[in-house]
């Protein structure tokens, strides 16, 4: 699997003693199953190296022929995983949004009252979205979402994904709210943790003033989860 996303993301997992199993490399899409592990490997490099330039340099610097440089394979190579930098961008920002779902359930799974579920999933994605490469490429998916059909349907599913997961974990914490007002809620808790990697992202301009930021962050998210 992609090292960034293997490390990047360790000390939250560590502090919530989830454990990070292997996950399988990238789907290679078209190919035949007997691909060999040679191949998933050089598809896995190539996905990282995407992901380190989409994250560093944007869409305008992702190009095939700047990832075969940086693997140090053809440009044929890389076209021969993925024919096109939209099919490159396509499986890439699958793979992203599916590990940060498995990374999700895992937290869930690990966590033994509603209320820790609630708080460890807000800290997961407080402490993802601080992340340098990942706010870097949340940053420019977020913006490549506004002009490019594929990143904006997989960015919207993205958002639909993390809006349902809190929806059923205000649920879990208070069965007697209205499912429309879980939803809306939901909502607000996804624009408060986007709007706030504006501030707390360890790309971002750091004030004084606003040391306490992420602290207050999820303060204030429960409050607008629970009204209290």
């Amino acid at each position: 699997m992609l090292t960034y996303f293997r490390g990047k993301r360790n000390n939250v997992a560590m502090n919530m003693k989830t454990a990070r199993p292997a996950r399988p490399a990238p789907p290679l899409r078209g190919k035949e199953s007997n691909t060999t592990t040679k191949g998933y490997e050089r598809s896995a490099a190539i996905m990282e190296a995407a992901y380190a330039i989409l994250a560093t340099e944007g869409y305008a610097g992702l190009s095939m022929r700047s990832i075969a440089q940086r693997v140090g394979v053809s440009l044929s190579n890389v076209q021969h995983y993925y024919p096109s930098r939209d099919a490159l961008i396509e499986a890439l920002l699958e793979l992203t949004f599916t590990t940060y779902q498995a990374d999700m359930d895992r937290i869930v799974a690990g966590m033994e009252s509603p209320q820790l579920r609630f708080a460890g999933v807000i800290d997961y994605f407080l402490e993802t979205l601080r992340d340098q490469m990942q706010s870097g490429l949340f940053f420019e998916v977020a913006a490549l979402a506004n002009r490019h059909a594929v990143a904006a349907s997989i960015f919207d599913t993205m958002l639909t994904r993390a809006r349902k997961n809190l929806r059923r974990l205000i649920r879990d914490i208070d069965p007697a709210m209205a499912p429309a007002q879980c939803d809306l809620r939901a909502a607000l808790i996804v624009s408060q943790l986007i709007g706030g990697m504006v501030f707390i992202a360890d790309t971002r301009p750091k004030h004084d003033e606003l040391a306490g930021l992420q602290q207050e962050m999820a303060a204030a998210i429960r409050r607008i989860a629970f009204g209290t």
